[in-house]
């Protein structure tokens, strides 16, 4: 485990009811909006009279917001032109439920909070919050992990594109009630953070929550020893999540071995200084495309010499280029804080077309030593230069190593974002009440608690076996499993292996997906079970009967008996034992070979009892 290691996760959950401050319907739509609004952001002081940094960095983009809505799924809240309605109470009840699952403590009112967002990602230029419960706990395979917060919010508005100057959001999805679950930093390493966050999403599944892509996000912190925090967005896949931090990791230590190298070679903040070159005149002739297409553009190329930064901001330092790159975070913040696509740095030349000849002529004019770096930028002047101050600014952040910074999960990377907020961007909601909540409200939520995972996991265990009682626990068909083996006298095991096995037997013979998620697709499973259980087929034919009655659209009797996938009858099984015997008499000798031989030429279609009967017989005959 690398040596102080630290984290925490963040899960936010799409409950399954309308909005959160109106009674507009939580759905997601892909036709054409009726409505469009255009606005532009500002930050304001929060709580702590001051401007929160990463709203100001938002603020200095200066692009303009397009809001996307629906004359019939949307109202005024959404696009912020009438005050909020009181708080769902549908909404607070399923996060008072998770509070009691995960005991934690519940607090006695709760305060609405404005949390500034100016992204443009929220219409009101704040998102809406509220802490219901604090202090809770979850059990691990490595120690309980406590959960320090759990908060009824707001979604936010979905981008639907973003260019330079502008970003349009759809507000389909804002308002949207989520559940955000915090964790404290006893996450022990990449893998328990997996776990973690399976643990969790299997209480909150539990509920009445919003199922599918996008529904539930996961984001961490993490820090290591000698670090400083950082926030990672959106882990929205389990299995990327340990290979996410593993990444992160690696950042870190290389942040810090950057740091440690720069100590050695005693730099110091005051050698950062915003001395911008024109380097026009010496790549007038490059055979480098970009530089070429910007001077052609009536663009311009600018340099910045890093002192003592030769060998630290590229692959020559960190080993292979798929791993970290100081030279990946300096371009990273110039192309957020820009409109530029990138830069060039000294550890990765000569390349692009870009001569070693170039590059002397580049290191003269800056007075670079053997130890010296350099970033060289192309584009708009007013970018170039402003991107040549981040750059500055970025590499004086060497000097502390890993700074605190929120970043996006990007596949099996991060990249940086902006920096991590503060309590500054907090203050009270004015427009919605104070809630109190009762012991008797409490109590009554307490009496309609669903079964905990653990407490399902033993029931599920005890009837069909560890392996499967875990499969049906993580998968969306348990409430459907619970439903069938009250109703029907078929092996619990036997059901469960029909919902879990069926879609996969589906996709793998007829490459089409199947689930029993709609409700035409349970009533055939009901009807399926039902026809198992009166002997009429066997469970060998049930994919192919769902499959077939599906494309043809057909009742499944009528699919049973033009497919023939019907039970086979006790004189069928006969006639067949009798063909096999007569063309081969000595398999009478090996029981297990007759029957399965039997069974083969039914293709499962027959009853195993009324095979062995038959063999049996048969054999008596000879």
């Amino acid at each position: 485990m690398t040596f102080g290691f630290k984290c925490g996760i963040e899960i936010h959950q799409q409950l399954d009811t309308h909005k959160l401050f109106c009674s507009c319907p939580s759905v997601l739509r892909e036709d054409e909006p009726q409505i469009i609004v255009r606005r532009r952001m500002r930050a304001v002081a929060g709580e702590t009279g001051e401007v929160d940094k990463a709203a100001m960095q938002e603020v200095l983009k200066n692009r303009e917001i397009v809001y996307q809505a629906y004359k019939d799924t949307n109202c005024l809240v959404e696009v912020d032109e009438e005050p909020p309605h009181n708080i769902n109470e549908e909404a607070l009840t399923l996060v008072l439920k998770f509070c009691l699952l995960v005991d934690a403590h519940i607090v006695d009112k709760i305060q609405v909070m404005r949390k500034t967002v100016i992204d443009g990602s929220n219409t009101s230029g704040f998102q809406r919050t509220c802490l219901v419960g604090y202090d809770g706990k979850i059990s691990t395979s490595l120690g309980d992990v406590t959960i320090t917060s759990i908060c009824l919010e707001e979604d936010a508005a979905r981008k639907i594109s973003e260019s330079e100057d502008e970003i349009i959001y759809r507000v389909d999805r804002l308002g949207i009630p989520l559940i955000e679950i915090t964790t404290d930093a006893s996450i022990q390493n990449p893998q328990h953070a997996k776990e973690t966050a399976e643990k969790i999403g299997t209480i909150l599944r539990t509920l009445k929550v919003k199922r599918g892509l996008g529904t539930i996000r996961q984001d961490v912190n993490v820090s290591i020893e000698g670090g400083a925090r950082v926030e990672i967005k959106g882990c929205q896949e389990l299995n990327l999540i340990p290979k996410i931090l593993e990444y992160e990791i690696k950042r870190h230590e290389m942040l810090i071995s950057v740091k440690e190298e720069l100590n050695a070679r005693k730099a110091k903040s005051g050698d950062f200084e915003e001395n911008f070159v024109d380097f026009g005149e010496i790549f007038k002739d490059t055979k480098c495309k970009v530089v070429t297409n910007a001077i052609r553009s009536n663009k311009v190329i600018y340099g910045l010499k890093l002192k003592n930064f030769s060998g630290l901001i590229g692959s020559k330092f960190c080993g292979i280029s798929k791993e970290p790159r100081l030279g990946k975070e300096i371009s990273c913040y110039v192309k957020t804080g820009t409109k530029l696509k990138g830069l060039f740095h000294s550890d990765e030349l000569p390349n692009y077309g870009i001569t070693e000849d170039e590059i002397e002529k580049v290191r003269e004019i800056l007075n670079c030593n053997e130890n010296d770096g350099f970033i060289l930028i192309a584009g708009d002047k007013e970018d170039v230069l402003k991107g040549l101050k981040i750059t500055v600014e970025r590499a004086k952040m060497t000097l502390l190593g890993v700074p605190e910074e929120t970043r996006k999960a990007v596949e099996e990377e991060t990249e940086y974002m902006r920096p991590l907020p503060g309590a500054s961007r907090m203050y009270p909601e004015t427009d919605v009440p104070m809630i109190e909540v009762s012991n008797n409200f409490i109590e009554e939520i307490r009496k309609n608690l669903p079964e905990s995972p653990d407490s399902k996991f033993e029931r599920y265990a005890s009837i069909v076996g560890k392996e499967l009682a875990n499969q049906l626990l993580h998968s969306k068909i348990s409430g459907m499993f619970d439903k069938f083996t009250e109703k029907f006298k078929a092996k619990p095991s036997a059901i469960a292996g029909l919902l879990l096995s069926t879609p996969k037997e589906i996709k793998k013979k007829y490459n089409i997906d199947f689930d029993f998620s709609s409700e035409e697709n349970l009533n055939l499973c009901d009807k399926v079970i039902e026809l198992i259980e009166r002997g009429k087929i066997s469970y060998s034919s049930v994919s192919e009967i769902f499959y077939y009655a599906k494309k043809e659209n057909k009742d499944i009797e009528s699919i049973i008996k033009e497919k023939n996938l019907g039970l086979a009858t006790r004189d069928e099984i006969l006639n067949i034992a009798r063909e096999i015997i007569a063309k081969d008499a000595s398999i009478s000798a090996n029981k297990e070979k007759f029957k399965g031989t039997i069974m083969g030429k039914f293709k499962g279609r027959a009853n195993i009892e009324d095979v062995k009967e038959v063999v049996e017989e048969v054999v008596k005959e000879l």
